[in-house]
């Protein structure tokens, strides 16, 4: 669990590093006054990653929230997973601690009714927060990543913008025997 939780962490830094090359980190609670997210158009430039957070988010919530850059809004979603799951846990020991077992090994009942049923209860209402919780980290962490999108979007949109890559390249050279050899190399784009 350590190793997990340890590696999710590395990674969720390394993604908050690569984010920090914006001019100015604007904060969600600023500009959702701003910006509407049902007004977001998608494009290739994009430093936010709107289905990856979501998805991200439903299994870690709070993990894409803390990737778009709303650190402390992400650790408010990750706290409250933990408090379900320590509720959760704590009520299947207590329903665990109430079976009777007979000579065979075999669960017949509960020695206590009372505190197991409501033991069950406990168990089954933190589960369901917990879903609920996922989906609603879900839509906050698609609702974060289209806003900060769009500031970026007016970001670019004010300034000259030069896009520069390098990607695999793939020639075929004819050679002096008359037959055609492939050459490979790297090609460099500029946009303007």
């Amino acid at each position: 669990m350590k190793r997990l939780f340890i590696t999710i962490l590395i990674a969720l830094t390394a993604c908050m590093a690569a984010n920090a090359q914006f001019a100015r980190k604007a904060k969600y609670s600023e500009l959702k006054y701003m910006y509407d997210q049902h007004d977001y158009v998608q494009q290739a430039s994009d430093p936010y990653s709107v289905g990856w957070y979501e998805c991200v988010s439903f299994f870690v919530p709070g993990a894409g929230q803390i990737m778009a850059g709303e650190v402390w809004r992400g650790i408010a979603f990750a706290a409250g997973e933990v408090v379900l799951n320590s509720i959760a846990r704590d009520a299947a020991l207590e329903i665990y601690k109430k079976f009777t077992i007979d000579e065979n090994g075999e669960i017949t009942g509960f020695n206590n009714d009372a505190v197991a049923k409501r033991s069950i209860a406990i168990f089954a209402g933190a589960i369901a927060a917990d879903l609920g919780l996922a989906i609603w980290s879900c839509l906050d962490a698609k609702k974060v990543a289209k806003v900060k999108n769009m500031y970026y979007q007016d970001l670019i949109g004010k300034r000259t913008q030069v896009e520069m890559g390098v990607a695999p390249a793939l020639n075929f050279t004819p050679s002096q025997t008359g037959s055609v050899q492939p050459t490979a190399g790297l090609a460099f784009q500029m946009k303007f």
